[in-house]
């Protein structure tokens, strides 16, 4: 059995539930989903075989997203969002490069769309069903922790 609990499909509920949007700044803003829509769309159509997955880990303040496929085949990278001493800031790491502190989410977005050059027809490379899948089948780590440290001792 996983000890990661697939996070609930409606955000909005979610954030109500918890409390202000101001107890989450390391979650992405709904900009920065759309931007890592986009990201996401575009990486995978240069490299169909590319896989995301998103994860919130709650206790230690941090959201990210990850890309990866088969070995040689696509690239492997990390975004994440962090909030610490009343700061947040993003942190992007690839398989070849250590980690590095970005400025925005549009800094990796826009550079790696950009890069590959997708049509104009925006409409024929973007993935939003791919996409809504990755967002509903995130993780939340809170969860897990909480369910592991209330089950009975072995």
């Amino acid at each position: 059995m996983t000890k990661i609990v697939p996070f609930p499909k409606s955000a909005d509920r979610n954030r109500a539930a918890r409390g202000t949007e101001a107890e989450a700044h390391y979650e992405f803003t709904q900009l920065e989903l759309e931007q890592l829509c986009r990201w996401y769309s575009a990486m995978r159509y240069a490299f169909p075989g590319l896989q995301g997955i998103m994860a919130v880990y709650r206790k230690e303040r941090t959201s990210a997203i990850g890309l990866f496929g088969e070995t040689g085949a696509a690239p492997s990278c990390l975004l994440s969002k962090h909030e610490s001493g009343g700061r947040t800031y993003l942190v992007w790491a690839t398989q070849q490069d250590a980690p590095r502190i970005v400025g925005s989410v549009g800094e990796i977005t826009e550079a790696q769309i950009d890069a590959i050059e997708p049509p104009r027809d925006e409409a024929s490379w973007l993935d939003a069903g791919g996409w809504l899948d990755v967002l509903a089948n995130r993780m939340v780590g809170e969860i897990a922790a909480e369910a592991e440290s209330a089950a009975p001792p072995a």
